[in-house]
């Protein structure tokens, strides 16, 4: 009998317990567009962290474009991420009561900094590239005994290097995206865009030739493709705030790349190249500002439209990301000839 009475609020216990479980894991919050809002800022108002954006975006199908959003448009904001970074903040190990009412004595401590985080994908780190000139690298892919131009994985090449070589030495194989980039202001000529399409090992050494095989391509490789040293390419950790240095330069070449990050959803990157690098004293992580000038292309003002952030540095040329396009602009979009400024 007792059995009975009980039966109707166990049942209806159990059926609470997956609406809560759902509850959590879905919690979401709608958020109205506005103004000049990114999906950047968004990130950065409602996750406290603007680096999430693509977890935005991922929760939100319908937005085509993640740079660009229009106001009054309502979007998902997945707020368990934001609990769930609260969570692993707070977590800590019980002090002992010893530890609590007992403090040593005379012991300066430093505050704790907090963990610093590649701020940048490890795909989007490599694939981004760089701007090459001859000397950038070692060697190139001269061809196969086949007679064979396109070749894939453990194919063996020979290859043309410019100093010495052993077996066991390894390269990235660099293909040419933009085979020539003038600067937009003096016309001069300052190289060439470089992806990374694979990775060389070299096997051999016979009759004076060197054979490498290719022990991964991440796409095609032909003939011609050129050679760098192998080295870690692990995206820099940077503590935050990331600097916002003064300087002035050039965006001298633009392009979009998409890649796959560690969840096999693809994300689509808006990435520049400038003419100013580590000589001029910037470091990965700086945040810069563009600003569209008067008179390129016909225009009547000096508009700033967005914010970039350095992914990588060479001696006079730098490689970054989009952060931020100011969605008031007419272009909406950063481009080649944009000029840098401080960012805001």
């Amino acid at each position: 009998m007792l059995i009975r009475k009980l039966l109707p609020f166990v049942i209806a216990a159990l059926l609470t317990v997956p609406v809560f479980a759902f509850s959590e894991i879905q919690e979401m919050k709608d958020y109205r567009v506005k103004g000049g809002d990114t999906l950047w800022d968004i990130s950065n108002k409602e996750l406290q962290d603007p680096f999430l954006w693509p977890k935005i975006w991922k929760e939100n199908p319908d937005i085509a474009n993640p740079d660009i959003i229009y106001p009054d448009q309502s979007i998902k904001i997945p707020l368990y991420l934001l609990k769930k970074e609260r969570t692993e903040e707070t977590v800590q190990e019980p002090a002992s009561r010893e530890e609590v009412s007992m403090p040593a004595k005379d012991v300066k401590t430093e505050p704790a900094m907090a963990e610093s985080k590649p701020f940048v994908d490890r795909n989007l780190y490599v694939a981004s590239g760089f701007i090459g000139t001859g000397r950038s690298f070692t060697g190139k892919i001269d061809g196969h005994s086949s007679g064979r131009t396109v070749y894939g994985n453990n194919d063996i090449v020979y290859v043309k290097l410019a100093g010495d070589a052993k077996p066991g030495d390894r390269f990235y194989i660099y293909h040419s995206v933009q085979k020539k980039v003038m600067h937009p202001a003096t016309g001069k000529d300052m190289g060439f865009i470089v992806e990374p399409v694979g990775v060389l090992e070299i096997v051999k050494l016979e009759h004076g030739q060197v054979l490498g095989q290719i022990s991964q391509s991440f796409t095609e490789i032909v003939a011609g493709d050129l050679l760098h040293p192998y080295f870690e390419a692990k995206p820099p950790a940077i503590e935050q705030p990331f600097r916002r240095p003064d300087i002035n330069g050039y965006v001298v070449a633009f392009r979009t790349i998409k890649t796959a990050t560690w969840e096999d959803w693809g994300v689509t990157s808006d990435i520049v190249y400038i003419d100013r690098g580590s000589n001029d004293g910037l470091k990965p992580g700086d945040l810069i500002g563009t600003m569209s000038p008067s008179g390129y292309y016909g225009k009547k003002y000096n508009v700033p439209n967005g914010m970039i952030q350095i992914i990588r540095t060479r001696e006079n040329t730098a490689t970054a990301i989009v952060v931020k396009v100011n969605e008031q602009t007419a272009d909406r979009m950063i481009a080649t000839g944009n000029v840098l400024i401080k960012a805001e």
